[in-house]
């Protein structure tokens, strides 16, 4: 079986990385790359496609048009719980639309399954995020030297920074707080926002700039506490980069995290308000003995099975 594998963006995206993952997954399963293709397998998120939602539509819908046959497409950041019903109401609009240019639809959690039953009518499978194979190589970071909280991954408002840095304030020791990545585009000015928060509570804020895998997955292995703040995350490639590294990181307690701890007890820790006193007494309690298990690449391939079969 040959899959079109289309995930437009910068190779440092994360949805562009799943989809990478996603390849190497079903190679293992008899599904290649190739041309001409058997299927086509698309990723969507508005951000990867333009430079607004009705853009990003019309851009996928347009392409969707020409496209192979049959289209799978995963859905990231689902809409469906926005603080602002106007801009979760275009963005509902938009994935509806690209929902139904296509002949299967996947996403990463059931209560993402739920918000397209709910926008579209049709039925999502779903299919767990890739754990990302672990990867050696990187080096020591030198912030390591005394106790940490530590965040993975790019910096954008609401990723959570700031409420770590808060649980650091709050208490005594006022460990480190690193951000073991860098700014998203158009977020720049958030690092120095988020330095003058730190400095006025006293706490010191590492911004460690955009990482390769093997230093990403070094400091996730370094941090004393590893943190999953953002809380209203649709899924999350963040929890799967900790297990990866052999974390139970605390997370904030929303839809997909409150989904990830049922369905994988023992995976995480999961909290209303940050408090990081059990975690840095006891570090060991954020260690896994194994990530938690992957079906992404069986279950692809399984799906692209059924939709060549209709």
């Amino acid at each position: 079986m040959r899959v079109l594998p289309v995930a437009p963006g910068p190779a440092g995206h994360g949805v562009v990385r799943h989809a990478a993952l996603v390849a190497a997954r079903v190679a293992e399963h008899g599904v290649g790359a190739g041309v001409p293709p058997d299927l086509a397998h698309a990723q969507f998120t508005d951000a990867l496609w333009g430079p607004d939602i009705a853009s990003a539509a019309a851009a996928f819908t347009a392409w969707a048009a020409t496209a192979p046959r049959p289209l799978v497409v995963t859905l990231h950041d689902v809409p469906g719980a926005d603080p602002d019903p106007a801009r979760d109401a275009r963005r509902t609009a938009g994935y509806a639309a690209v929902v139904a240019a296509c002949d299967a639809v996947v996403v990463s959690a059931a209560h993402e399954a739920a918000k397209v039953a709910a926008f579209s009518g049709r039925a999502a499978t779903v299919v767990d995020l890739p754990v990302p194979r672990p990867v050696d190589g990187g080096a020591e970071p030198g912030w390591a030297d005394r106790p940490t909280l530590g965040v993975l991954g790019f910096l954008y408002p609401g990723k959570g920074h700031a409420d770590v840095l808060d649980a650091a304030a709050r208490h005594p020791s006022r460990p480190r707080v690193v951000a073991a990545g860098g700014p998203s585009p158009g977020h720049e000015a958030l690092v120095a926002e988020l330095g003058a928060r730190a400095a006025a509570a006293g706490v010191e804020l590492v911004v460690t700039g955009e990482l390769g895998d093997a230093d990403l997955a070094a400091a996730a292995r370094a941090v004393t506490v590893p943190v999953v703040p953002g809380r209203t995350v649709s899924a999350s490639g963040t929890l799967a980069t900790w297990w990866a590294c052999g974390r139970r990181p605390l997370a904030a307690r929303g839809a997909y995290v409150r989904e990830q701890a049922a369905r994988r007890p023992g995976s995480l820790h999961a909290y209303d308000t940050l408090d990081v006193t059990a975690a840095l007494a006891d570090p060991a309690r954020t260690r896994l003995g194994a990530p938690p298990r992957c079906t992404a690449g069986a279950a692809h391939a399984a799906l692209y099975r059924r939709v060549l079969a209709c």
